[in-house]
């Protein structure tokens, strides 16, 4: 019954299940040396994204029966589509657990993927060999969240930024150490760093060396994971800086992961939002701060402060606590929390769909006439179904006591 929801509300919103709206573009096969197969499609960097995710799905097992098959999952991202064009940034916000680190590294296949698709520059590197994957791995690079605890207290800082380029072959063991000094001075650290260690460091100084180890593969897409979380104001702005001219210097694209929303604001391009592992709204940036959809952004962006004592704030409180990914809520996942929840909130599932120009959301308030019209038949019909179905337990029920007398 929900397939026939999900196929009904997709066909009438135009979009993919869970997706951004793409066209279809011909797909092909290639075959490497060692006959693993792997799609691709033609890419133009003017008009194509360089990453394109439809669908991503990222479950843990939780529980297992005697027979070790899982029973229950964790559905850490459930569903995700988005789009980055080249050069561009796109924030993820969300609270904290609502799935945006998992998102991230499942991108880059730190974890494996449960379901849907990762397009990178036309190739679907979802489906590719960890071989394969290996060598397009220089191009998409991640600055982690924890800048104490992602570097080596073993290696030096020159080790660290280097190691992986030379493993590459983007340098060799002549050019080394000038390879190196060159990504430090770019990333703003002194070149007598070179031979320190990472406890010698300050936050900031830490944060430098993680996007030189990044850079240092000379990526194209870079997925920063709250990379500023962990620093004081001041050395944030530096930071964010940093990023905003390396990345029109080099022609980066980032994806954002943040859930300071004033920084988002101010390094973002498009701003997608997160919970409990779905994507709730999407859109430009412009977009989603001036004309926010999802009840559940506009509940979030009421808690970002305002510096001035004479604007009063028109805070909007949710009730109840984040339910278990684990186990979701049916319908919604918002709607136990949501204060413009309706009765259908609690038993379909919203299709995340184009609300406007550019602009996504799943939420039922944005629901077409001819949707609802949908919903109440098939809320008719599972009704009905429900019915049937007790009708038929209490006569076996009334022929069992019937044969026992």
């Amino acid at each position: 019954m929900e397939e026939t929801v999900k196929n009904l509300t997709d066909e009438t919103a135009g979009t993919p299940a869970g997706g951004v709206i793409s066209e279809e573009k011909p797909e092909k096969t290639v075959k490497t040396r060692k006959g693993q197969v792997y799609e691709t499609r033609p890419y133009d960097p003017e008009t194509d994204p360089l990453l394109e995710v439809v669908d991503l799905k990222k479950y843990f097992v939780t529980d297992k029966n005697l027979l070790g098959k899982p029973t229950a999952f964790l559905k850490a991202v459930d569903g995700v589509s988005f789009k980055v064009k080249k050069g561009k940034t796109l924030g993820i916000v969300g609270e904290s657990g609502c799935g945006k680190t998992t998102m991230g590294r499942t991108v880059l296949r730190l974890y494996d993927i449960t379901g849907g698709d990762v397009w990178f520059k036309g190739q679907k590197v979802s489906a590719l060999s960890e071989g394969e994957f290996n060598k397009l791995r220089p191009n998409m690079q991640m600055i982690f969240q924890d800048p104490y605890a992602s570097l080596s207290p073993r290696l030096t800082v020159g080790a660290i930024i280097g190691e992986a380029a030379l493993h590459h072959k983007l340098c060799t063991k002549e050019n080394y150490q000038e390879y190196v000094l060159n990504v430090m001075k770019m990333c703003g650290l002194q070149s007598h760093y070179y031979g320190r260690y990472p406890h010698e460091f300050s936050g900031g100084q830490r944060q430098r060396i993680c996007i030189a180890r990044a850079l240092a593969l000379k990526p194209e897409l870079v997925i920063c994971d709250e990379p500023v979380s962990a620093l004081d104001v001041s050395i944030q702005a530096q930071i964010i800086n940093m990023l905003k001219e390396l990345q029109e210097e080099l022609g980066l694209t980032y994806v954002f992961i943040s859930h300071d929303l004033s920084v988002v604001k101010h390094i973002s391009d498009d701003v997608g939002v997160m919970y409990l592992g779905s994507m709730v709204e999407y859109g430009s940036k412009e977009r989603i701060f001036d004309n926010t959809l999802h009840p559940y952004t506009k509940a979030l962006f009421s808690a970002v402060p305002v510096p001035n004592p004479h604007v009063k704030m028109n805070r909007i409180i949710l009730k109840g606590d984040i339910p278990s990914p684990v186990n979701p809520p049916k319908g919604c996942k918002f709607h136990t929390r949501c204060e413009s929840c309706m009765d259908i909130c609690s038993k379909f599932d919203p299709v995340y769909k184009e609300v406007e120009e550019g602009h996504f959301c799943a939420c039922h308030l944005y629901n077409t006439e001819e949707e609802n019209a949908e919903y109440a038949r098939l809320e008719k019909e599972q009704a009905e179904a429900a019915l049937k179905l007790a009708a038929e337990k209490e006569n076996k029920a009334g022929d069992t006591d019937a044969a026992k007398a």
